[in-house]
């Protein structure tokens, strides 16, 4: 019942105290919004890349050209790419997509999937302007045997 009656007010140093401790809280909170941001901003990125990965895998797959190249590398027909490097028993194709530069990398690997057919198993990554891989997404193509 004494506390009811005290007609004092807060004290200075009551006032202080709390301001410290709601500024404090208030700052914490405030450096949690610039990491949400980069934190979307880097998912949406990784979205991006990913579809775009599964996209050029696709493109790849389905390329006549490459089959062609794959199944008889002398050949001179040469993709409207920059000619393969040849690194680690792969063809390394180097290419952008959107935003992204790409390695392809395609290489002939033992499968026992048909008597008339060679497996080749395709790498893609993507990899920002900091040569960092984005993502990466594989698969493979079916070469028809020579001869």
């Amino acid at each position: 019942m004494k506390v009811l009656r005290n007609n004092n007010g807060v004290t200075l140093i009551e006032v202080l105290a709390a301001l410290t401790i709601l500024s404090i809280i208030l700052v914490s909170l405030m450096n949690i919004f610039p990491q949400m941001g980069k934190m979307n901003k880097y998912n949406e990125d990784k979205v991006q890349a990913i579809s775009l990965a599964k996209e050029l895998l696709i493109e790849w797959q389905e390329n006549s050209e490459m089959i062609t190249y794959i199944s008889n590398p002398d050949t001179t027909l040469l993709l409207s790419l920059d000619p393969p490097q040849l690194a680690d028993g792969y063809y390394v194709f180097n290419t952008t997509k959107n935003d992204f530069k790409a390695t392809i990398n395609i290489k002939e690997v033992a499968s026992k999937i048909s008597k008339l057919h060679n497996a080749h198993l395709i790498v893609v990554r993507l990899l920002n302007d900091n040569d960092k891989v984005v993502t990466e997404t594989y698969g493979y193509i079916l070469v028809p045997k020579a001869g």
